[in-house]
């Protein structure tokens, strides 16, 4: 317990040096380009401000992430509940993304077990919850890996689990990937563009609805899951 706690507080130390380095990192790109363009020590070539462009996309995706997390805080105070089959609502979800995960190959397919899988919730925020969850298995299962979205109900409510193939994760760090701005593979998550939020943001959705969330990771199968009162 000492240690778990130990470790939490040092990622609450190192959050403020992690979102300074994910700014900074854009931010200094843009700044040599823009004085390079400036200064005519290289053209404006189409590649160059495409360069630009990402960059700035990135830094809105932080932004966007930050204010995503903010609102989680908040959602505990407000929840906008309507009665939702959670089964329709991750096949929407699929179909949305299948093109993302056509492009690297990677199969994917949902499995509902008999049952009712309706629950009381706030369809956006359940939605945003789940898709911060499909796209950290895009992000991390290989090309031509597969993932299994399924739902079944549980004695605490439905549970709905999201599986993807790949080297799996540490148990070091198993107990710590809903901390904010925790990363397991920090050089990889940033080649990745990401920043150690989107499963912080699905704790607090998820938590703020009664829930809970949860991982098991093997080699070869990542498995990540939540339940929601029914």
């Amino acid at each position: 317990m000492a240690d778990r706690l130990g470790k939490i507080e040092q990622l609450r130390k190192t959050m403020v040096a992690d979102v300074a380095h994910e700014l900074r990192t854009p931010l200094t790109n843009l700044r040599g380009y823009l004085e390079a363009l400036n200064d005519g020590v290289i053209p404006p070539t189409p590649e160059t401000l495409q360069m630009l462009q990402q960059e700035n996309l990135r830094l809105v995706h932080l932004v966007d992430n930050l204010q995503q997390l903010a609102r989680a805080d908040a959602a505990r105070a407000y929840l906008k509940r309507e009665e939702i089959v959670l089964a329709d609502l991750v096949d929407q979800m699929v179909e949305l993304h299948r093109l993302n995960f056509r492009k690297k190959g990677i199969s994917i397919s949902t499995r509902w077990e008999d049952g009712e899988t309706r629950v009381f919730a706030d369809r956006d925020k359940l939605l945003q919850a789940m898709q911060n969850l499909l796209d950290n298995c895009c992000k991390y299962t290989p090309d031509n890996g597969r993932v299994v979205i399924a739902a079944n109900r549980v004695a605490d409510g439905i549970q709905v689990d999201f599986h993807n193939s790949g080297p799996g994760i540490s148990p070091d760090d198993l107990p710590f990937i809903f901390e904010r701005f925790f990363r397991a593979d920090r050089s990889r998550s940033r080649d990745r563009g990401g920043a150690g939020i989107g499963l912080a943001i699905t704790r607090e959705l998820i938590e703020a609805h009664g829930g809970s969330v949860g991982a098991d990771s093997v080699p070869g199968d990542t498995h990540i899951w939540f339940i929601l009162p029914a």
